[in-house]
């Protein structure tokens, strides 16, 4: 079996996500609900969400990341990784870049729901090469590292994408609307819902974690997965690469058939097989607010 390249990254970001996840389970007691979580909430604006566990995770991660690559930088959502900083769309720095979203559904962790998830992903010359998505609560490691000859593993086993999903009448599709609430935003966000199901859409999903949400379009637990304005490069920079070595594709849901690039700011993806990719967006058309705005 061939190793890749980036082989020494893909088993850092592993131990990471499992050092992480076994942190994370540590304030859940249960499964109560959110009574059993014993994180401190704070709220970062409006509905959004962020845990004294965010912090905790992404302190820990990063010293990980600091320690075997020194020289490397760390982009975190929590700003515990020291990392540059940038504006919404802004392009991200080139070189050795680290992306980790220590719990990617903040809000799925206060809940007790169990769509929950580390996500580390490894760019190198501003392309995403490693990927690892762990969700603690089901016990799902999701890995991936361009070149490696083996595709995208689930817990040691090969998984593919959805390929006999083609069209919306045959895609179960996860869709995150996230946490704006202006009146614009929930429009055009509803409008594009109502588009595909009147489409004949299979099925909808909202699971509240782009990370998750990338990792099961790897393993064809879901045939799709469109997001309009996702947290940030964090969100998506290991799913990517989940998607791309299971046989998928990763575009901005702006422009149709461009690959996604990493970008500060909130973003717009959709990813999964080709043909309902295109499907999926020919049906939602091109989404017209822009986060700048706000």
């Amino acid at each position: 079996m061939s190793q890749s390249p980036y082989q020494a990254e893909l088993e850092l970001a592993k131990s990471a996500a499992i050092k992480a996840g076994e942190i994370i389970r540590s304030y859940s007691a249960g499964t109560s609900g959110r009574s059993s979580n014993s994180a401190t909430v704070c709220v970062k604006s409006g509905v959004d969400l962020v845990t004294e566990a965010d912090t905790h995770v992404e302190k820990v991660v990063t010293q990980m990341i600091k320690d075997a690559f020194p020289e490397d930088i760390i982009v975190g959502e929590e700003d515990q990784a020291e990392c540059p900083k940038g504006g919404q769309g802004d392009p991200f720095p080139s070189g050795r870049i680290w992306c980790v979203d220590p719990i990617d559904g903040t809000t799925n962790f206060v809940h007790n729901y169990p769509f929950v998830a580390v996500s580390i992903g490894f760019m190198h010359q501003s392309i995403p090469r490693v990927g690892v998505v762990y969700n603690p609560f089901t016990d799902s490691l999701y890995e991936a590292a361009e070149g490696s000859g083996v595709g995208t593993l689930l817990n040691g086993q090969p998984v593919r994408i959805d390929s006999d999903a083609t069209s919306v009448e045959d895609c179960l599709l996860v869709n995150n609307i996230g946490h704006y609430r202006y009146d614009d935003f929930v429009d055009e966000s509803t409008d594009r819902v109502k588009k595909w199901l009147k489409a004949g859409l299979r099925g909808y999903r909202a699971s509240g974690s782009a990370a998750q949400n990338l990792a099961h379009v790897a393993s064809g637990q879901v045939s799709c997965y469109y997001e309009h304005g996702y947290g940030g490069p964090w969100d998506v920079c290991a799913g990517m690469v989940l998607v791309r070595e299971a046989g998928g594709v990763v575009w901005d849901a702006r422009e149709d058939g461009t690959d996604l690039q990493m970008r500060f700011g909130k973003g717009s993806v959709c990813a999964g097989g080709k043909k309902v990719v295109e499907d999926v967006l020919r049906v939602a058309g091109k989404p017209t607010f822009t986060f700048s705005e706000k």
